[in-house]
């Protein structure tokens, strides 16, 4: 788990643009396959959204089965977001 990769998704998803939030929950969506070709599937990025998401709508988003396995992990082994 990279905490560098989870603060900058995050931070992205929190304060960027629908746009950017609609491409994360997109790729949330389908992961692990790609919703951006030149977009990043990282896991502690990604989860890092995820934090973000459940923080601004006091619920978790949608996810494939596959990114939401991962997701869980990282809710076992969590540290407070940045």
């Amino acid at each position: 788990m990279s905490k560098a990769n989870q603060a900058v998704g995050y931070r992205l998803y929190y304060e960027d643009d629908l746009a950017e939030r609609e491409w994360f929950e997109r790729q949330w969506k389908i992961w692990p396959e790609r919703a951006h070709q030149d977009r990043t599937t990282n896991v502690s990025f990604h989860y890092g959204g995820v934090c973000a998401f459940r923080e601004i709508n006091g619920r978790d988003p949608a996810m494939s089965k596959d990114f939401a396995s991962h997701v869980a992990w990282h809710d076992r082994h969590k540290e407070p977001h940045p």
